[in-house]
């Protein structure tokens, strides 16, 4: 598969690819709000930090509870 036909997938599914990352974040975000234990606080900061990463999230474009 060339890079072309990955970017046009991605261009023809970018929509959907938005929901289901913002699906994975909402579901991180209320496990860690009903969930006490810092354990798993841990583990969906850790997540969180891999999509922020994937969605290129550096340097100034940081979340607003990254700052």
């Amino acid at each position: 598969m060339e890079i072309k036909d990955i970017m046009a997938w991605i261009m023809a599914n970018g929509a959907g690819l938005l929901q289901i990352l913002s699906g994975i974040i909402a579901v991180a975000a209320a496990i860690t709000a009903i969930t006490p234990s810092k354990s798993d606080d841990r583990i969906v900061q850790l997540i969180l930090d891999i999509l922020n990463k994937l969605g290129l999230n550096v340097g100034k474009a940081k979340n607003a509870d990254d700052v």
